[in-house]
């Protein structure tokens, strides 16, 4: 992975239903369809997913992965560099000749766990925090840089550690930050904005964490009783550490994982396939299944943006180009939504079902027969 790497999305961070001893083994499936049998195929933007597309598909050309351990499917360098010469002939906006490429160069199969086609589809965002280069004032909590020995693959401090000055006066701080808070979610979603005093603005990166385990906070609070299960997510959860500051820490804290940044020179944060993420068309997938780089077509619901409890339809072509801790299925994806006031509730708000069907190159289909 890069430089943007993620616990979990907002939602799942919140607690997931369910009791895990009694989840079946997952086990890929794949069953050719066609366009016609994909909702919503003929109504998207197939000019701007190719955009997205080929922003990832020369890294993958220069430096192919290994075969996904859990299909099999394996993208040589030799058809990724044949879809990059394809798709950069296509002039950009053209939408009738970008949904001709997909439809030509491939196939379409719907994408199954234990048989089943339905699987969970949460979303993540890019947080804003507001920080100085000094210490002083409001700013007195450090995001840090990795220590040197996590290079050789040590094992760091826990989280309380850290906390606690464990690694102070070490010339580790990247910046400080006003809001503790805000900064523990910045290290669920693995990357964030920070505006500075003058109004400028950097973007931190992941880069890399103590090698702790993760403990989810709303699990915690919800098998706890501090907050109803029903009405755990992101908002409820910031409100109460927000309205509890001294428990907040002890809380936040009982996750032993922490989270290292460092400063990301890019337009935007940079996913596991090593490429800026779109907002609305990058999708973080369980990559054990799915190749990074390829599309799928998803088809699932949105948080309405007027009442979170409905939902509205969202059927595109998404791109695969991220991973994250929780993202652990062959049906399972995690939508990045950007930054912003938008960003954070549709992230913080979805988690819905929904099905999607991988793009297959044509050269390749068969690697699934």
């Amino acid at each position: 992975m890069r430089c943007f790497w993620r616990m979990a999305s907002l939602a799942l961070f919140f607690g997931a239903g369910g009791c895990a001893m009694f989840q079946p083994r997952d086990h890929f499936g794949a069953a050719p369809v066609s366009y016609d049998q994909l909702v919503g195929w003929n109504d998207d933007d197939h000019a701007r997913a190719l955009a997205v597309f080929t922003a990832s598909c020369p890294i993958l050309a220069a430096s192919p992965r290994e075969a996904s351990s859990g299909s099999g499917l394996r993208v040589p360098a030799g058809v990724w560099r044949s879809l990059c010469a394809g798709a950069a002939r296509i002039p950009s906006g053209n939408e009738t000749a970008a949904r001709r490429f997909f439809e030509q160069r491939f196939a379409p199969y719907r994408i199954t766990n234990n048989g089943h086609e339905r699987g969970l589809f949460t979303g993540y965002y890019e947080p804003l925090l507001y920080g100085s280069y000094k210490k002083g004032g409001d700013f007195i909590y450090p995001m840090y840089l990795p220590p040197p020995e996590m290079k050789n693959g040590g094992s760091s401090f826990t989280h309380a550690e850290i906390d606690n000055g464990a690694l102070s006066r070490r010339g580790l701080e990247l910046i400080w930050v006003d809001d503790p808070v805000m900064l523990f979610f910045a290290q669920i979603q693995g990357s964030c904005l920070i505006r500075l005093r003058d109004g400028r603005q950097i973007l931190a990166g992941y880069a890399g964490r103590n090698g702790r385990p993760y403990a989810s906070l709303g699990k915690i609070v919800g098998d706890e009783g501090i907050i109803s299960k029903d009405r755990i997510n992101f908002f409820s959860l910031r409100q109460w550490l927000y309205d509890h500051h001294q428990q907040a820490f002890n809380l936040m804290e009982r996750n032993p994982s922490y989270v290292f940044f460092r400063p990301v020179d890019a337009a935007g944060p940079i996913g596991a396939a090593g490429s800026v993420l779109t907002p609305g068309r990058s999708l973080a997938v369980d990559s054990r299944y799915i190749p990074y780089g390829l599309p799928l077509f998803l088809e699932t619901e949105l948080p309405s943006l007027r009442d979170a409890a409905a939902r509205v339809p969202f059927n595109r072509l998404m791109i695969a180009q991220d991973t994250g801790g929780a993202i652990r299925s062959p049906v399972r994806g995690d939508i990045f939504f950007g930054e912003g006031g938008q960003a954070e509730y549709l992230a913080g708000y979805m988690r819905n079902r929904g099905t999607y069907s991988l793009l297959v190159p044509r050269e390749i289909t068969g690697q699934l027969q």
